[in-house]
C-alpha cells in the first residue's frame, strides 16, 4: 500500500485564444481567466475562484505538461502501480494535443504525452540491462488502443476495427490487441492506424472533432511485475445548441455526454466513499474499472477555452475538476505484484532458484 498524498493530482489548462471564432469574427479582448499572485495555481473566472494542483496558462510547453503531471505516473508505472491520466474538457481546448495521439508529424516541442511516455520508459529498461549484465528479467512494453463510440468499445487496432468488442450492460470487456513497442516508430504506427480508424466529424465548434472517448493503454512488463497507464483523451462536452449538430452528429454528442457523466458519477461516488462504484453505468467507465478505482493513481487535466463566448463551457469543466479534488485514493502495488510479494512471505527465499522467481503466474 502507498500512503503517498499525491495519488490523485488535478490540473487546468488554458487553450491558446483561436484564430477564428465560429460566427467567423476574429477574437477580441482578453482571456475570461486571471491567476492570483499571491496564491499559486489558483483561477478566478467570473467571479469564481478555484485552487488545484498545477494552473499552467496558454504558454506552457508540451514539456512542462508531461514533467509536472504524467513523469510522476511513470515512475510509478516502473515501480508497478496502475495509473490513468484523463484529458477533460469543452470540444477544441487542445486535450489530443495535449495527450499526443495524434499521428500528424510533429516537432520535438510539440510532441504530446504519449510519445514523451514511451521515449522514458524504453530510455529506462536499456539503461537498466546494462546496469545489470547478468540480469535474465524479462521486459516488455505494449501499447493498446481502443475508443469508446456510441457506448460500444472499439480496438482501433483490430483488422476488423468497426467491429465493437463490448456494449453497454457487459460485465466484461475483451482485451484489445496489444503490439509491442520497441522504439518511436512503432508508437508512430500504432497511433496511426489508431487515428485511422477512430471516429471524427467536423462540428460548429471544431473543425475535426473527436466523436469518441480513446484510451491508450501502455503495459509494462519487468519479469513477473505488470503494470500499466492509462492515458484517456475524453470527447469534448456539448451542448446542442452551440454546436448545431443534427442526425447521427447529435446522438453522437448524446453518447458522449453519456461517457461523461458516468466518469464524473463514478468520481464522486469515490469521493463520498461509497463502497458501491457505479462502474456499469457507461461503457468507458466498466472499461476503466480497474485502473480509475481506489487502488491506482489518478491525474485530470482539465482543458478549458479563453474566451468570454465559451464562459459557460469554462466554468462547467473548472466545477467537475473542482470536485474531482475531492477524490481520496490509497495506491496498491497491482494484483501480480501483490501476489508475488505475498508468496515471498509465505515461503520465504525459498521462492526464489538462481536469481529468477520459481513460481508461474498468469
Amino acid at each position: 500500500m502507498d500512503s503517498n498524498k499525491n495519488s490523485v493530482l488535478i490540473a487546468v489548462r488554458e487553450a491558446p485564444m483561436r484564430c477564428m471564432l465560429l460566427d467567423g469574427h476574429k477574437p477580441t479582448g482578453k482571456s475570461i481567466l486571471s491567476y492570483s499572485d499571491q496564491c499559486p495555481n489558483t483561477l478566478i473566472v467570473d467571479g469564481n475562484i478555484y485552487n488545484f494542483d498545477f494552473a499552467f496558462n496558454s504558454s506552457v510547453k508540451q514539456s512542462e505538461i508531461y514533467d509536472a503531471l504524467i513523469h510522476p505516473l511513470v515512475l510509478k508505472v516502473l515501480s508497478g502501480y496502475d495509473c490513468t491520466a484523463l484529458a477533460y474538457g469543452q470540444t477544441g481546448t487542445g486535450k489530443s494535443y495535449t495527450m499526443g495521439m495524434t499521428a500528424e508529424p510533429l516537432t520535438e516541442d510539440q510532441l504530446g504525452v504519449v510519445p514523451r511516455c514511451l521515449s522514458f520508459i524504453l530510455k529506462y529498461m536499456s539503461e537498466l540491462k546494462q546496469q545489470k549484465e547478468n540480469n535474465t528479467q524479462s521486459t516488455l512494453v505494449t501499447a493498446s488502443f481502443i475508443e469508446i463510440y456510441n457506448e460500444k468499445a472499439y480496438d482501433l487496432l483490430a483488422c476488423n476495427a468497426k467491429q465493437p468488442i463490448a456494449s453497454r450492460g457487459q460485465w466484461r470487456i475483451s482485451a484489445g490487441i496489444r503490439k509491442p513497442l520497441r522504439n518511436q516508430m512503432d508508437l508512430q504506427q500504432l497511433l496511426q492506424l489508431g487515428a485511422t480508424n477512430r471516429h471524427v466529424r467536423p462540428t460548429n465548434m471544431n473543425g475535426n472533432s473527436s466523436r469518441s472517448h480513446a484510451i491508450v493503454t501502455i503495459h509494462v512488463r519487468q519479469g513477473h511485475t505488470q503494470a500499466r497507464l492509462n492515458i484517456v483523451d475524453l470527447a469534448g462536452s456539448e451542448g446542442v445548441r452551440r454546436t448545431g449538430n443534427e442526425g447521427m452528429a447529435r446522438t453522437e454528442g448524446v453518447y458522449i455526454n453519456m461517457g461523461l457523466l458516468g466518469i464524473n458519477k463514478v468520481l464522486m461516488a469515490m469521493s463520498a466513499g461509497h463502497t458501491v462504484i457505479p462502474y456499469r453505468d457507461s461503457i468507458l467507465t466498466t472499461v476503466l474499472q480497474e485502473s480509475l478505482s481506489s487502488d491506482a493513481y489518478l491525474t485530470l487535466l482539465a482543458c478549458v477555452s479563453p474566451h468570454p463566448s465559451d464562459l459557460s463551457e469554462t466554468n462547467s469543466t473548472l466545477r467537475f475538476a473542482k470536485n474531482a479534488k475531492r477524490v481520496k485514493l490509497n495506491p496498491r502495488l497491482s494484483q501480480q505484484l501483490q501476489k508475488i510479494q505475498h508468496q515471498v512471505r509465505e515461503r520465504g527465499n525459498s521462492v526464489y532458484a538462481g536469481g529468477r522467481f520459481a513460481g508461474s503466474f498468469r
